[in-house]
């Protein structure tokens, strides 16, 4: 371990024990952070979509070119991830995983935003990793339509992916993952996947991922498959946070400042564990009141006005991910499309916005 202020992450973690097999050290909450924040490295043309073409986590990083990869494709943590790509094809632990059957889709008319990648393991497991949001104007919608809608566009697809990956592999053992809406999907697919399926999966495990609507929480299969779910969240956590969960999630230590706190590489650990806390700092418990209070005031008539009404508005600027809209070139089109809403748009967005400050929206930048 290293001294002083020196804080360990993932990629640490890879110089450290990356040399341990599975047999040495079976696979753990680590691990499955891992391999959910890989699973944001676009793959096109690396990996195949089929579930039969597999190819080793070294050989995948010798056909990656990431100076070909598109602007647009390149999220918050494209650096890191390529650094995590190159860890990994190194390590003893990961360098025999196999990849297969990744996928990535954005069906704006669909209001969609959905990937999946498979692994393969050296113990004899399979791994499916789902990937959160990823910056896309159309990917942070569905985060929304979840608190109003039965079931998204992309929670169907894991459905149907995970039908699929493990439909001709027998008896093998299924661990599920995901970061943000990955962790949300990995937990939907396994509730809903076919029985023969879901009798395999051992753990599920959600890293700062959105929760359920009550109906889901409540029913029968939830709680079978709770004993099985690893739910995770940093100190300050927004998207963790959003709907119930039915249980306590960790709360893991880490070294970011307010929303920061939400990727993967501010996470602290020790050894093969997370570093825990006993309670959400104060600037995450005045997020949390905020948040929930909008959902719990607010009808699934009046969310699904609110989604509709804010996405109207970053849809304007005609930019795909947030990262563009936020520069001050794309506020005067913000601003001119809050003006055409209807009335009923204003107003729920108008109360919304007040809840929200009225919870301390400084709060998503203060780190105690």
């Amino acid at each position: 371990m290293t001294g002083g202020n020196i804080l360990a992450n993932i990629l640490d973690y890879l110089d450290w024990r990356g040399d341990v097999p599975f047999s040495a050290d079976p696979f753990n909450e680590i691990d499955g952070l891992i391999l959910s924040q890989f699973c944001y490295v676009p793959l096109e043309g690396v990996v195949s979509s089929s579930f039969s073409e597999h190819i080793t986590i070294p050989d995948a990083f010798r056909k990656y070119n990431a100076d070909g990869v598109e602007k647009k494709l390149r999220i918050l943590t494209f650096e890191q991830d390529n650094l995590l790509f190159r860890k990994l094809a190194e390590s003893r632990r990961f360098r025999g995983t196999t990849l297969c059957g990744y996928v990535s889709i954005v069906e704006h008319s669909e209001e969609i935003q959905f990937s999946a990648l498979t692994y393969h393991l050296c113990d004899g497991s399979g791994f499916i990793a789902f990937r959160g949001t990823d910056g896309t104007v159309v990917g942070w919608k569905e985060d929304f339509n979840l608190s109003f809608m039965q079931q998204t566009s992309g929670q169907q697809k894991a459905i149907c992916y995970l039908n699929e990956a493990f439909a001709d592999d027998g008896e093998l053992a299924i661990r599920l993952g995901g970061h943000s809406k990955g962790g949300n999907f990995a937990i939907y697919s396994s509730l809903f996947c076919d029985e023969e399926v879901r009798h395999r999966i051992t753990n599920i495990y959600s890293y700062d991922g959105p929760g359920f609507r009550d109906e889901i929480i409540e029913s029968d299969i939830y709680k079978k498959m709770l004993p099985r779910i690893r739910s995770y969240i940093p100190q300050v956590s927004i998207v963790g946070m959003l709907l119930g969960s039915g249980s306590d999630p960790k709360i893991v230590k880490n070294s970011a400042i307010g929303i920061k706190q939400h990727f993967s590489y501010n996470w602290e650990l020790k050894r093969n564990r997370f570093l825990l806390a006993d309670r959400l700092k104060k600037s995450g418990n005045v997020i949390n009141k905020a948040i929930s209070g909008l959902l719990e005031d607010f009808s699934d008539t009046d969310r699904q006005i609110f989604s509709e009404a804010l996405f109207e508005i970053l849809k304007a600027p005609d930019k795909e991910t947030l990262k563009e809209i936020s520069k001050l070139r794309s506020y005067p089109a913000l601003i001119k499309a809050f003006s055409k809403l209807r009335p009923e748009q204003q107003a729920v967005l108008k109360e919304a916005v007040k809840k929200i400050a009225q919870g301390g929206t400084g709060a998503l930048f203060k780190s105690q």
